[in-house]
């Protein structure tokens, strides 16, 4: 299953269980009405591992890839085993060490391309990481290839929208919501964007701007798994049962993971007895 439809499915969790507890920052009221919210396996240097141990089964691929990619403690030029040893890091939740590995690539071999594949590697081990401190290391290793992808002049939305991301899980969220709303303004239709806006919109407890979002969302990107599914739960949210109803059910439809399906059968009996 994909990372982005387990974090979806978990704030969904979230949402049937208090999601009233999650941080808040309002996303769409007008300016004077803002609140702000308040070694195989482990990669070389001190960024420690959050995950579990790598299981012997798993280790082969790890070594045979790390020694196609390592010669004499230098990393080579080898896409194709860099790319091979993130998908085996990643199998077994090790996020970290497959941006460890794809920040050393980038740095011995400038190039955009590199530079993205590193901060989206740190952008989704900083998704994962619990300890405050690891998720700010995380965080700062990925502003920092996103922000060479930037200083060469090339226009990279998805990798701003990121940064937006990191902003808004900092002390500065307000600066993220901001350029979120800059991204939009660029490209109304822009995927990543749009639907970090309805989340956020969720977490403010905003579902009337939830459900404007998402339905933009929608209207653009129809096969958008996450953006059908919160559009369903801003409709219940709002009151709004016989859309949610049917959102909800055409949900079911597009994805038989048994996780999202119990997610949407506790909606759904919720809607039944109203």
């Amino acid at each position: 299953m994909k990372r982005t439809q387990i974090i979806i499915i978990v704030l969904a969790v979230l949402s049937v269980a208090g999601l009233y507890s999650l941080p808040r920052v309002v996303v769409d009221n007008d300016e004077g009405d803002k609140r702000e919210l308040s070694e195989a396996a482990a990669p070389e240097g001190d960024m420690a591992n959050h995950s579990s141990e790598i299981p012997g089964e798993v280790l082969p691929r790890v070594e045979r890839w790390k020694n196609e990619l390592m010669f004499g403690g230098t990393i080579q030029n080898n896409e194709s085993a860099l790319d091979s040893l993130m998908a085996v890091f990643r199998e077994v939740n090790k996020y970290d060490s497959a941006a460890h590995y794809a920040g050393v690539f980038a740095d011995s071999y400038q190039d955009i391309r590199y530079w993205r594949k590193a901060g989206d590697a740190f952008y989704e081990a900083f998704t994962f990481a619990v300890d405050e401190a690891k998720s700010q290391q995380l965080a700062q290793e990925a502003r920092k290839y996103y922000d060479k992808i930037f200083d060469s002049g090339a226009t990279d939305l998805d990798a701003k929208t990121n940064v937006a991301m990191l902003m808004v899980d900092s002390s500065t969220p307000m600066q993220g919501i901001m350029l979120l709303r800059e991204i939009l303004a660029e490209d109304p239709a822009h995927e990543k964007a749009r639907l970090n806006m309805g989340v956020l919109s969720i977490r403010s407890q905003q579902f009337d701007r939830g459900v404007e979002h998402f339905e933009s969302l929608i209207e653009n990107h129809p096969d958008n798994l996450q953006g059908n599914f919160f559009l369903g739960l801003c409709y219940f949210e709002t009151g709004q049962l016989d859309k949610a109803k049917a959102q909800l059910e055409k949900v079911k439809k597009m994805d038989i993971d048994p996780m999202l399906q119990t997610t949407v059968d506790e909606y759904l009996e919720r809607i039944n007895k109203n």
